[in-house]
């Protein structure tokens, strides 16, 4: 049956000669995937941006059932993205994000509020400038709050060092090398309470942005991805450096 749905694009994997299979988390049903037949062709119907990783489309498909593989009837962008498919840090930020929700959702995991919020991010990544070198670092910090393990307690002179494995603040340095320093869970809880708008009043060094993303990185493994190593963020760094 032919269904209507929008969908944001994490992942895409080349099949056939000319087609992709792209991997889509959508509102109604989840993570799908669904086929595109001959878009990579010279005369395709469909631009290769429509594609990219963090691009929000409206799919008409032939929804089978879950899990399935969805041949796609017609697709169209769901708003069309002005900045992002033209600008190389913010192009390589949404491959980045692209595969930490890849590598984070469930397969069967329907939530209307995540799609929600990653429909709104692409909207502030995509018109916003000043905030793009700390945006991963906020997002994947409240994307944690929908995958359930968002950080708890807080920083202060009596609570300064934040436990990765624990994933709260804690009161003496922990004895496993899985925590951030002082100095870094200070600007670690300050980007806890940011929204994705604001980002770019948080002061961090260069050092400090990958100081903390490489310890996201770890979290995200610890309490989720477990093992799934995400593994675009060195682009990432070299292009924001």
């Amino acid at each position: 049956m032919l269904q209507k749905t929008r969908a944001v694009v994490l992942h895409c994997t080349e099949y056939a000669e000319a087609s992709l299979i792209v991997k889509a988390y959508t509102a109604e049903n989840g993570m799908q995937s669904f086929l595109v037949n001959g878009v990579r062709k010279s005369k395709a119907r469909y631009a290769a941006n429509l594609f990219q990783p963090l691009s929000i489309i409206e799919v008409v498909a032939y929804i089978k059932k879950p899990g399935g593989l969805h041949r796609v009837s017609d697709v169209s962008a769901s708003p069309a993205l002005s900045n992002i498919p033209y600008d190389i840090v913010k192009t390589t930020m949404a491959i980045f994000l692209g595969e930490v929700l890849y590598r984070s959702i469930k397969e069967e995991e329907i939530n209307p509020e995540l799609f929600t919020f990653i429909d709104h991010a692409v909207q502030i990544l995509d018109v916003h400038h000043e905030t793009v070198s700390r945006f991963h670092l906020c997002f994947m910090l409240q994307l944690s709050r929908f995958l359930g393990f968002f950080p708890s307690g807080k920083y202060d002179a009596v609570t300064p060092w934040f436990d990765l494995k624990e994933g709260t603040f804690q009161e003496h340095r922990p004895n496993h090398p899985y925590f951030l320093d002082p100095i870094l869970s200070e600007r670690f809880y300050a980007l806890l309470s940011i929204s994705l708008e604001d980002v770019s009043e948080i002061k961090l060094t260069a050092q400090q942005r990958k100081s903390i993303l490489e310890a996201l990185i770890g979290y995200y493994e610890l309490h989720h991805t477990q093992g799934s190593r995400i593994k675009s963020h060195e682009i990432l760094n070299e292009v924001l450096s």
